[in-house]
């Protein structure tokens, strides 16, 4: 599976197309992530992230997006769709649904939760 260059991830995370798709998704899943069981593991922290995914306080950084960038699925799709020249298409070539798992699988690295041995 060919990913981007880290230039063009950084690309990626710099495009407002995908930084707002990005931002969403976090939103989406912060949603769903404050209706989970209380007893999944890692429940404090992951609604803890969850609440500040909620509070922005700045709508201009590009947030959690790096981490999203470089998820490898979504890298994949990004290098296969991108075009030289042409600044939409890497974006262009993520679903939404790449997005969101990827948001859902970085969720408790971002939110600092120990992976479970």
């Amino acid at each position: 599976m060919s990913v981007l260059s880290l230039l063009h991830e950084h690309e990626l995370l710099a495009n407002p197309t995908f930084s707002q798709r990005v931002r969403m998704a976090f939103s989406r899943v912060a949603r769903e992530v404050l209706a989970e069981d209380p007893q999944t593991p890692g429940h404090p922290l992951r609604v803890s992230l969850a609440r500040t995914v909620l509070t922005p306080n700045d709508f201009t950084s590009p947030g959690l997006t790096p981490v999203i960038a470089s998820d490898p699925v979504v890298s994949a799709a990004a290098a296969a769709g991108h075009m030289p020249g042409e600044p939409d298409s890497a974006q262009a070539a993520v679903t939404d649904e790449q997005i969101l798992t990827a948001v859902r699988d970085a969720w408790n690295l971002t939110a600092g939760v120990a992976p479970t041995p």
